[in-house]
């Protein structure tokens, strides 16, 4: 089964394979304690968000905390995002997540899309 995703796009998408990590927050829990992490690769990302592919599914609605590295690999840039669908990824295992950023600092969305622009060149 192939999904049709362009008809809700509302930024380009940049095709994009990196190495991230995520902390996706456990519903109700207080602590980071219980909170898992998992290392993710980008498929493609926009100035609003990023599709990712992930090894375990998660839930739609989960929040995630994203760290991703920038091109020196000296500092991540660590933003917000929430899994607006996750599907079976095809041809592999794993997921395909959606994800909308939101609730991230100023600063770090401002290096965010920059990063995003250079992309697009």
């Amino acid at each position: 089964m192939s999904f049709n995703y362009t008809e809700r796009r509302k930024h380009q998408r940049i095709h994009v394979e990196r190495a991230i990590f995520v902390e996706v927050e456990s519903p109700g829990s207080r602590t980071e304690a219980h909170n898992q992490i998992l290392r993710c690769e980008t498929l493609d990302v926009s100035v609003s968000g990023l599709r990712i592919w992930v090894p375990e599914k998660i839930m739609e609605g989960s929040k995630l905390n994203i760290a991703a590295p920038m091109e020196d690999w000296k500092e991540s840039l660590e933003l917000v995002g929430l899994a607006m669908w996750v599907r079976p990824a095809q041809d592999q295992e794993g997921f395909w997540v959606g994800l909308e950023l939101a609730d991230s600092s100023r600063a770090d969305m401002e290096k965010w899309l920059k990063v995003v622009h250079r992309l697009a060149k």
